[in-house]
């Protein structure tokens, strides 16, 4: 009896953990995720459950675990299992196409932990697992930066002493290339262009916008590492740099500003909220099904204004500086992952009063289609 051959893909984000299998030939046979991993109100959905699973994930490890488990239980037997496609944030200027996985290559992957402290280690972890797991299985890293690597110079160059570049590789990067990418083939084939000019937005947890010429990424709003850009749900986006010094001096030490920088500011830091969902909610903004998270105090629901204020001027920003980068000719521009896929309200408030006239697009993302096709 022949066996069947399927790809498992993980996506392991800041706070979830999406997976998709495909059979060989790329038919979508499961889907789902893991989210609000470490937070209140974590859970489990998938295409092989009828409702919803509320359950308690501490960790990304746990996240994994229970997906393989969820998925042997549901006939997915481990041995079919021949290639796992695991998206990797950072690849550095090394590694910028799809790359089968040794252990020499795992070990030199550590080496971009610091530069994606939100992501790589959760990547690589994944594979880990999987190497665990289902060892049969050949496992291949997809990088978030590879598309980005096309920015020219003038774009992707910081103002600093070269040799930081040169000795360092200290540049912008860019990251949620996958996402990017996908909203570039969709929309080429909405727009019947096989090279649109676009500028792509990438809105969820993490949040980052590209400016996309004639099919090529030219600009994004991340740099060196996912931190930078936009303002993000626990990231601060662009901010004076001198802050850091001024904390230094006032005794934070530079693990505490960091885990500051990465966990507890951006929206979170603003509101002390958890969600955008929680957000738009003491906005006035109606979310069908959502469980609000907090009590509507005076102060709180000050602050989501002033949160929401700022993240929708950031995102306006960067769309009028790249209509710039584009000389003003945008075929399209494009909204996708969870927040700008999911929330019309969003994409209202972002594109009203702009002096922008072109397309607007929402392409689903799909970053685990573009791995699986990739290996």
């Amino acid at each position: 009896m022949k066996k069947n051959k399927n790809i498992l893909v993980l996506n392991c984000g800041s706070a979830t953990v999406k997976f998709k299998v495909f059979s060989s030939g790329l038919k979508e046979l499961a889907n789902g995720l893991v989210e609000k991993i470490g937070l209140a109100g974590s859970f489990f959905n998938s295409s092989l459950d009828k409702e919803i699973e509320k359950i308690v994930v501490a960790n990304h490890e746990q996240a994994i675990r229970l997906i393989i488990k969820k998925l042997e239980d549901q006939g997915f037997a481990k041995e079919n299992f021949t290639k796992i496609g695991h998206r990797v944030v950072h690849g550095g200027e090394k590694y910028v196409k799809p790359t089968l996985i040794t252990e020499k290559i795992l070990k030199d992957l550590h080496e971009f932990d610091e530069l994606a402290p939100l992501h790589n280690l959760k990547n690589l972890l994944g594979i880990k697992i999987c190497l665990e797991l289902l060892p049969q299985a050949k496992n291949y890293a997809v990088f978030d930066t590879a598309f980005h690597a096309t920015m020219p110079d003038k774009a992707f160059q910081y103002a600093l002493p070269h040799e930081f570049y040169e000795d360092l590789r200290i540049r912008r990067y860019g990251f949620h290339g996958l996402s990017h990418w996908y909203m570039k083939e969709r929309a080429g084939k909405i727009l019947k262009k096989s090279k649109p000019n676009l500028i792509t937005c990438h809105l969820g947890s993490g949040a980052s916008v590209c400016a996309i010429k004639s099919g090529c990424s030219v600009d994004t709003s991340m740099g060196f590492t996912p931190l930078s850009g936009l303002m993000m749900m626990t990231r601060p986006g662009d901010f004076d740099p001198s802050i850091i010094f001024y904390l230094l001096r006032q005794k934070y030490s530079l693990e505490e500003i960091e885990k500051l920088l990465n966990n507890y500011s951006g929206l979170k830091g603003v509101c002390d909220l958890p969600d955008l969902r929680d957000i738009l909610i003491l906005n006035g903004f109606k979310i069908p099904g959502y469980e609000f998270a907090k009590n509507r105090q005076p102060k709180i629901k000050k602050l989501a204004k002033l949160a929401l204020d700022m993240y929708v001027y950031q995102i306006q920003k960067y769309l009028g500086a790249y209509f710039a980068v584009l000389g003003g000719k945008v075929d399209a521009i494009v909204f996708s992952a969870g927040v700008g896929e999911r929330n019309a309200d969003i994409r209202r408030l972002i594109m009203k009063n702009l002096p922008i006239k072109t397309k607007i697009l929402v392409v689903p993302a799909n970053e685990e289609l573009v791995i699986a096709m990739s290996i």
